[in-house]
């Protein structure tokens, strides 16, 4: 197979979670997109905070799947303490729960269990690896991620939860010609539904929206639970949003919440739609429901950024203050979250602060999503210059982001660039002209002054 052919067989896709069976041993979660938050891609298509470019958990289930899981584990322990699957098992499950309720205090949970269960089996220990490596990837620990999930492969080449583990460190990392080759064998060894989301992802990096979309409908073709049903139209609600088609996207999360009903992903994307139709207060009381279940940062903007767009700035900056303290939250518990970081503070004019932690991820790895947030750093700072190099190389794939495109249009109109801008920005409102509540009026109101000037 190859994941450069759009129509039947094909590669690509984002992790998902399986429903753990208690004793089960399917461990990891994938992570990126993977991070701080819920697996998944922003409503932009660009990553969440907390999330990675595809953050996800191949042991999943709801809240209360989990919470299960993890009692019936830790009863098993408590009768056979030295049963070092079931400890891997329990870390993995950690790691999920920390995914799912965006409390990254599990992940010190997830540790301890993992580090427990390679005392008891040092070696050749493959589940305990790649616990460890999805842990990592929660972390945004990509480089470690990858280091652990190669080493999981080396004890089993045919472990497929590793090998989306591997892809995903090694998108976020940039390196995506190994990445989307990984994607390829982890297709071509367990073809279902982690492995054609994950392959969808690939597509939707280049560009490819028709590719992306048929891998989610292949995703969709071979799920095999209600969790998996509503994990596949999640994204395929998420991809319809990111290019701009409503209907589609508004019937996707239908039936993914007849599947799972109150799923908050999908209730995100209504809250999206809500807003966009011009329903406001109904899309503020589902914003309102969507953080009071799962008060990740991502959220918590997206919530603030509608507020501020109507002018209620004190209710907005409540939300952002939640968004500060959780990433205080996740920094203490060892979670990196300067790129959700940078890109917040740049939004919110803090410029030293946003130069700074976009310009760390940057000497750590060159992903397109890092490349545009150094370049959105850089342009509140005045660096326009150098900004528009960032851009253009957060471009290189062909992604089509309506964010990515703003940034580099708001860019090259401070650089006095009138047409490239009016490109970039016809652009940006052609993918999705409600990608923002505060930036797609912005690209608008510049692109008027732009035709505007002699």
């Amino acid at each position: 197979m190859s994941t450069a052919d759009p129509t039947g067989r094909r590669p690509l896709g984002r992790a998902t979670g399986r429903v753990l069976t208690v004793l089960g041993l399917a461990l990891a979660m994938l992570a990126a997109a993977a991070v701080l938050v819920p697996v998944g891609r922003p409503a932009d298509g660009t990553p969440l905070p907390g999330r990675g470019a595809q953050s996800e958990v191949a042991v999943a289930g709801s809240a209360a799947d989990l919470s299960a899981s993890a009692e019936a584990l830790q009863a098993r322990l408590r009768r056979l303490p030295g049963d070092w699957t079931a400890w891997a098992s329990l870390g993995a499950v950690y790691v999920a729960q920390a995914q799912a309720s965006a409390d990254p205090t599990y992940y010190g949970k997830a540790e301890d269990a993992l580090r427990r269960s390679r005392q008891l089996q040092p070696q050749d220990n493959g589940d305990a690896l790649t616990g460890l490596a999805s842990l990592a990837a929660a972390r945004h620990d990509f480089e470690r991620a990858r280091a652990l999930a190669q080493r999981a492969l080396a004890v089993n080449p045919y472990d497929s939860t590793a090998l989306g583990l591997l892809s995903d460190a090694l998108i976020e990392l940039g390196r995506y010609d190994r990445a989307f080759a990984t994607v390829q064998r982890m297709l071509d060894l367990k073809p279902g539904v982690p492995s054609f989301t994950r392959a969808s992802y690939t597509f939707e990096l280049r560009g490819d929206i028709k590719g992306a979309r048929i891998a989610l409908r292949r995703a969709l073709d071979v799920a095999y639970s209600s969790f998996d049903t509503a994990f596949a139209l999640r994204y395929l609600a998420e991809l319809a949003w990111n290019n701009g088609d409503l209907q589609a996207a508004s019937a996707y999360v239908q039936d993914g919440l007849a599947q799972e009903p109150g799923a908050v992903p999908l209730l995100a994307v209504r809250a999206r739609i809500l807003a966009a139709r011009g329903n406001v207060e109904d899309a503020l009381d589902t914003w309102a429901e969507v953080v009071s279940r799962l008060p990740q940062p991502s959220y918590l903007i997206e919530y603030g950024e509608l507020l501020s767009s109507l002018g209620r700035h004190a209710e907005a900056a409540r939300q952002y203050g939640v968004v500060e303290a959780t990433f205080e939250l996740f920094e203490a518990q060892g979670a990196d979250v300067d790129l959700e970081l940078a890109l917040f503070a740049a939004d919110r004019g803090r410029v030293r602060q946003a130069v700074s932690a976009a310009r760390a991820q940057w000497e750590m790895r060159r992903s397109v999503h890092v490349e545009d947030a150094y370049a959105w750093a850089l342009h509140v700072a005045g660096r326009d210059e150098e900004a528009l190099t960032h851009a253009r190389a957060g471009a290189r794939l062909g992604t089509r982001s309506a964010l990515f495109a703003y940034h580099r249009g708001m860019i090259e109109a401070a650089l006095g660039r009138d047409h490239a801008a009016q490109q970039s920005l016809r652009a940006a409102l052609r993918i999705n002209p409600h990608f923002s509540p505060l930036h797609a009026p912005r690209a608008e109101r510049t692109l008027a002054q732009l035709s505007g000037r002699p």
